[in-house]
Parts: C-alpha cells; structure tokens; sequence
C-alpha cells in the first residue's frame, strides 16, 4: 500500500512538471496568437467629430492608445487663423488622447498629413466633459488653449482657435 501511494505521489509530480515544460513552448506561431487576441476582444471604433475651426466627422477604428495607433481621418481645416497652406480638407493621421490631473493640460489633440512633405497640427488644453452613462467625451477648445502648426520647412507657429472635440463610441 505505501509503495502504492509512493508511485501515484512519482507519477502525479512527473506529469506536473511535463506539463509545466510544454506549457511555456510556444506551440503556434506569433500571427495565429494576434489573430486569435483581436478575435477575443474586438477593434473599438468611435465616432470622432469636430465642429469649429477644424471640421470633421469620421468613424475611427483603433483610437488611440497612449502609444498608438494613430489610424487615418480627414479633417477640414476651415478657419483664416490657419496659414493658407494648412486650409482646405487633409486626409492624415489623427491622435487624441486626455491626461491627468498632474499636467496643466487635460487633452492633446494631434493631426498630421503629407508623406514626404508633412503638415503637423499639435493642440493641447480643452475642458473635459464625459458623460458617464452615454460614454460620450466632449472636449471644448478655446482661445486660451494653444495650437502649434509645423510646415515641412520646420516652421513652428502658435495660433488660438476655437472648436469642439466629441468622442463617441459606437457599439456593434
């Protein structure tokens, strides 16, 4: 009986660590793993608008992460504060993200398009509201907040505008 007990207790432990040892083998490769992770938990899309000096009103599918992705937007670029090369409608990449208490800004809005080329508006500040039932995020932008603009020459302008920042997410 105690011999018994002994090979069962042998047994037990030498299936442990095999199963141990295979399960730290990567049995798949990296690809099928994404796939399955995404497959899991679903893209989040929002629908992203702005209304004021920059116009635009887009669903986005990815947005945005503190390290990205910065996924593709168009964006209307309508007001005369702007230097004339920034007017008119751009498709680029977009980044929005908020930040805490900690930094003099609440939310950073970041907008670029050109290739070879690139145009790159930069927008921090804004006054936060998310309406915590709905998820929606508004962000309003005024002239007390700053913008900078970079042309592909490097130069660098700060302009005031006003605009309207919503952030919705849609549900699929």
């Amino acid at each position: 009986m105690k011999y018994a007990v002994i090979s069962v207790l042998m047994l037990s432990m030498s299936l442990i660590f095999v199963s141990c040892e295979n399960e730290s083998q990567l049995t798949q490769n990296s690809s099928d793993i994404e796939t399955q992770i995404l497959d899991k938990k679903p893209i989040r899309s929002d629908q992203i608008t702005f209304t004021g000096d920059l116009v635009g009103d887009e669903e986005v599918f990815g947005c945005c992460p503190n390290a990205g992705p910065s996924p593709e937007y168009t964006m209307d670029v309508v007001s005369d504060k702007f230097p004339v090369e920034f007017q008119g409608e751009h498709t680029g990449n977009i980044f929005l993200n908020g930040f805490g208490r900690s930094l003099p800004w609440a939310y950073k809005v970041q907008f670029w398009w050109g290739g070879e080329e690139e145009y790159f508006i930069e927008i921090r500040g804004g006054t936060v509201h998310k309406d915590k039932r709905t998820k929606i995020l508004t962000v309003t932008f005024t002239q007390e907040d700053t913008c900078w603009t970079w042309d592909p020459n490097g130069v660098e302008r700060i302009i005031f505008i006003d605009f309207t920042l919503i952030r919705a997410p849609l549900r699929k």
